[in-house]
């Protein structure tokens, strides 16, 4: 008779080096922490319509609420690129941005 599947335990599965949940943390906190970058060389006006998506292939993807913000995150993404080539990221691409209307319930 088959032994019934034992549970790991969560601190297994966020320490294994090899584990899923440990690398999709290690990506969340990635990203959590080209946020905080980003937002610090954002616009207060921009902060609260922009949110990173991803960072893949040395390109940043940003995403926004709406058309408006789109435009305005455009006008200012080539200062934003200069400043992040210059500090944190000097093999950065380029900037995509994105509309994505319901991205405050992310």
């Amino acid at each position: 008779m088959k032994r019934p599947f034992r549970a790991k335990s969560v601190a297994d599965s966020l320490t294994n080096p090899n584990g899923e949940l440990k690398a999709l943390l290690e990506k969340a906190n990635r990203l959590n922490s080209v946020s905080q970058t980003i937002e610090g060389y954002l616009p207060a006006e921009l902060v609260a319509h922009c949110k990173v998506s991803s960072v893949e292939n040395n390109v940043l993807t940003l995403i926004t609420d709406s058309a408006a913000w789109l435009n305005r995150l455009r006008y200012f993404s080539s200062e934003l690129m200069s400043q992040l080539r210059a500090n944190e990221f000097p093999s950065l691409i380029s900037i995509d941005i994105k509309v994505r209307p319901d991205f405050k319930r992310l």
